[in-house]
């Protein structure tokens, strides 16, 4: 289970994007892809995680996971809500309406639980998203990391390797290393 500072971080980021993107990317593909393009640039550009969630290579290309399930259980999906019902996560997908294959905001999002840096990794996912079509996004995310883990049968990409697909140098990836190691000690 994560963290209630964790789970309100995603809360936010979730509302954010769909109160900044155009009505047109609303769909669940466009909020999943523009989720893990701002976790990505946000490796590249500050060496640390937007948000804590696990990376899942699925057919269509990586997804947030915990973010996924959130806007699974926003759109009514009986297994997921079975699953996650009792949990913070609920509070999290009764903050996301669904209508006609379309997630809307039902509260502001909480722009005191994001940084200017996580405001403008996501909105240059945003904006990332909005420039492209469900091909080229498909052609985007399908790299080397997402290859390897989708071959392999295993379920989570690394972060790591996410971080060097978006271009960051050695410094920031030594430095996100080192911040993952720590976090993953501290438990």
């Amino acid at each position: 289970m994560k963290e209630m500072d964790d789970i309100l971080k995603i809360k936010a980021v979730l509302l954010y994007i769909l109160q900044h993107s155009g009505n047109d990317r609303h769909n669940v593909y466009s909020v999943v892809k523009t989720a893990y393009y701002a976790q990505q640039l946000h490796f590249v550009k500050w060496a640390l995680p937007l948000y804590k969630d696990k990376i899942a290579a699925l057919q269509f290309g990586p997804v947030p996971s915990t973010i996924y399930d959130i806007l699974k259980m926003a759109r009514g999906d009986k297994k997921v809500l079975a699953y996650h019902g009792n949990s913070p996560l609920k509070s999290v997908s009764d903050a996301i309406g669904f209508q006609d294959e379309i997630f809307y905001p039902k509260e502001e999002a909480d722009c005191d639980v994001l940084s200017q840096s996580n405001i403008e990794c996501i909105d240059e996912a945003i904006k990332k998203v909005a420039s492209m079509d469900f091909d080229e996004i498909v052609a985007d995310t399908h790299g080397e990391e997402w290859t390897r883990v989708w071959n392999s049968k295993t379920r989570f990409m690394d972060d790591i390797m996410i971080a060097k697909e978006g271009g960051a140098d050695e410094s920031v990836i030594s430095y996100l290393q080192e911040a993952l190691d720590l976090e993953e000690m501290l438990g």
